[in-house]
């Protein structure tokens, strides 16, 4: 057998050969040897330029258990468990606000390689590369003529935390603060601001923190009185007391010029609550925005801020706005005030209609002739179905054919209904 590998059997003999010897003489066999002798991929690892320290002092038994455990890869403990027990910081940056979702679901090897690689902190990717295997936006911005200096340098770290932060974002310090560390407040800025102490407010609000179409990363969409520079259109004068006071209620104010959605929104039988208030703001940016109607957010994320209650955006279980992941919200709803209920556009038989047209024509019998026992009303999709939160197949509220149906028609005693 010279000059040959030797066989499986051979190897676990001298493996625990190994091991019996180091228990009755420790200092007799160097561990990380004996491990490597196995573990061939681990030794590639190490050589890297970064090495995690228990590795390179060989003390595998440091996170593994030689003969058998309970966790992956005969670890010590669950992954995150066995890290904080070096890493304090990161189970104290738990109480902070603001969690990175791996972090706070104990994910580490997701962003780190446990033994030794290329990259500082042992990150298995360097820079925005890493970031973006979850953050897939990252390259649609990358194709934007005008990015943001950080961002197109890859130095995510620069403005973000990557464990937990007190700041939405996961951002460093809030708004203008975390800007003026490179943007300071000088005359120029001033003299570009028309004078305003926009050091107060937040710069996302006109400005894309990352990349854009337009110069000085001004979002997309520009409100007419912003893009022009009259500030005063809507607010007082630079050198007021209170600049950023507006010159009249959000809802005289926006219905100057949007007096169609003001007064849908007024006079609504079921107007939306932000919308029929007159809080314009609350769904709309004054300045700048990603889309044509300035929303804040996305629609869907906009909507959730305050329709998630089955926590959809965290994987919840249960169904909850599984639907609304299919379509956008604004085709069902009408976002400033509906005649019907739940802001929906149309009736139910209707609206449900216009995609589900096969359904209809096989349906449960529906509308006014078939009344719902249950509540008096007639029966409409929503009586079987549900929009966003039915736990079961195509929404049902029930399961099976039986539980569901028996809700309104009771089997009496011989079968019978």
């Amino acid at each position: 057998m010279t000059g040959a590998k030797l066989g499986w059997g051979a190897s676990l003999f001298l493996v625990l050969a190994g091991w019996a010897f180091a228990a009755s003489d420790p200092k007799a066999i160097d561990q990380k040897e004996l491990c490597l002798f196995c573990h061939d991929e681990v030794a590639e690892e190490m050589a890297a330029s970064v090495a995690h320290p228990p590795a390179q002092d060989g003390e595998c038994s440091a996170c593994h258990n030689p003969h058998a455990s309970r966790n992956p890869r005969l670890l010590l403990a669950q992954p995150a468990i066995l890290c904080a027990e070096c890493h304090a910081d990161v189970v104290e940056a738990l109480a902070l606000p603001v969690v990175h979702r791996p972090v706070a679901e104990g994910r580490c090897g997701d962003c780190h390689v446990p033994h030794g690689g290329a990259n500082k902190a042992l990150l298995s990717d360097s820079g925005s590369d890493l970031c973006q295997q979850c953050h897939t936006e990252v390259e649609s911005w990358s194709d934007k003529p005008v990015r943001h200096k950080p961002f197109a340098e890859g130095r995510c770290s620069m403005c973000h935390e990557p464990h937990a932060a007190g700041f939405e974002g996961l951002s460093k310090k809030p708004g203008g603060q975390l800007c003026a560390k490179c943007h300071p407040v000088n005359a120029t800025f001033k003299t570009k601001h028309g004078g305003y102490p926009v050091e107060r407010a937040d710069c996302k609000q006109c400005h894309d923190p990352h990349a854009s179409t337009e110069p000085g990363l001004f979002r997309e969409t520009l409100h007419f009185p912003f893009a022009e520079g009259e500030c005063r259109t809507c607010h007082d004068t630079a050198d007021s007391k209170q600049p950023f006071r507006l010159l009249e209620s959000q809802a005289l104010l926006c219905g100057g010029c949007h007096e169609d959605q003001v007064t849908a929104a007024r006079e609504a039988p079921f107007p939306h609550v932000p919308a029929g208030g007159g809080r314009c703001t609350e769904c709309h940016n004054a300045h700048t925005g990603s889309t044509l109607s300035l929303l804040e957010k996305p629609h869907k994320e906009l909507c959730a801020d305050c329709h998630d209650p089955g926590g959809a955006s965290s994987g919840a279980e249960g169904r909850y706005l599984t639907h609304a992941d299919e379509i956008s919200c604004g085709v069902c709803h009408r976002a400033h005030g509906s005649g019907m209920p739940l802001l929906l556009s149309e009736p139910p038989l209707s609206l449900c209609g216009g995609c589900h047209s096969h359904e209809h024509s096989v349906a449960h019998p529906m509308g006014e002739s078939s009344e719902d026992p249950r509540t008096g009303q007639p029966m409409d999709c929503l009586s079987c179905h549900g929009i966003h939160d039915a736990p079961h197949e195509k929404y049902l509220h029930r399961a099976g054919e039986r539980e569901l149906c028996v809700g309104c028609h009771q089997v009496k005693a011989g079968g019978s209904r």
